[in-house]
């Protein structure tokens, strides 16, 4: 058994389950100054089983009804995630930006509720966790609102966030060949009754972006405390949009972890490149 992992930016990856692939959150539309540079690009993936999406926020959506047409792929999110890919692609929400979605298109792309469990394959179930977007905390606030970068782009950046409703958040535990691979696509850690339910997994992929780096420490850590994941993988730390994003200082994270989690392995992904995980 072999499963493997392909960071892709934000919280965007490609899981490998020995062939059959599952991408998360597609997310290519980054501009000329995110960092690190992805190479990858949608038209260059294939062979897809199938797409989760956590939630419907541009960064997490933009590409999904794309996948949805071209790869004739099922596309499982929230009804306001749907309702937002099928804005994008017919260019109600940028008249420059859209791309051609046929009825069919728009039929792979399936509305999904809390606690579903979608069977992908005879081995492989993808269960969706109720969650919740990390609230933001006044320092990744005012670190926004008092950017001129920000504010010269202020009416595109705008519509960015309220075009794009959040609608319900997912997490994703997938089960394969009674391995569990718990993912989020933002970082929430006060469902804690739900979390326990997916104590000892095999992996966390953690979103560790969205509050200052003392508050990422401080939740993430909390996951984990609660997970007790064999290994933690972050993802969404990367200046995916600059001046809306940054890329995220993970120093106190690694330290909460170095004192609280010793023998927990910490693989920090390198975009575009895979790894095996298991």
């Amino acid at each position: 058994m072999t499963i493997k992992f392909t960071w892709l930016g934000t919280a965007s990856y490609i899981l490998d389950l020995d062939g059959t692939r599952l991408l998360f959150d597609p997310f290519f539309y980054r501009n000329s100054q995110a960092t690190p540079k992805l190479k990858t690009k949608k038209e260059q993936i294939t062979n897809i089983d199938a797409i989760f999406i956590s939630h419907g926020h541009f960064d997490h959506v933009t590409d999904a009804g794309w996948f949805a047409e071209n790869l004739n792929v099922p596309v499982y999110c929230s009804e306001v995630a749907k309702e937002n890919m099928i804005n994008w692609a017919e260019g109600k929400i940028l008249e420059d930006e859209s791309y051609p979605i046929s009825n069919n298109g728009k039929d792979n792309i399936k509305p999904c509720e809390y606690f579903d469990k979608i069977q992908v394959s005879e081995k492989i179930e993808v269960e969706l966790i109720k969650s919740e977007h990390i609230k933001f905390d006044f320092n990744t606030i005012a670190s926004r609102l008092f950017s001129w970068k920000v504010w010269k782009q202020i009416g595109k950046i705008s519509k960015y966030g309220k075009r794009f409703p959040m609608g319900n958040v997912f997490g994703f535990c997938t089960h394969y060949n009674g391995r569990n691979i718990v993912a989020f696509g933002s970082l929430w850690h006060e469902y804690e009754d739900i979390l326990k339910k997916y104590e000892n997994c095999d992996v966390f992929i953690a979103p560790l972006a969205g509050n200052s780096k003392k508050n990422i420490a401080k939740k993430g850590g909390k996951m984990v405390d609660i997970l007790k994941p064999k290994i933690v993988i972050p993802v969404h730390w990367d200046n995916f949009f600059p001046p809306i994003s940054r890329t995220e200082d993970l120093g106190p994270f690694f330290k909460y972890m170095e004192i609280n989690h010793p023998n927990i392995e910490i693989i920090v992904p390198e975009i575009d490149n895979e790894i095996k995980m298991i």
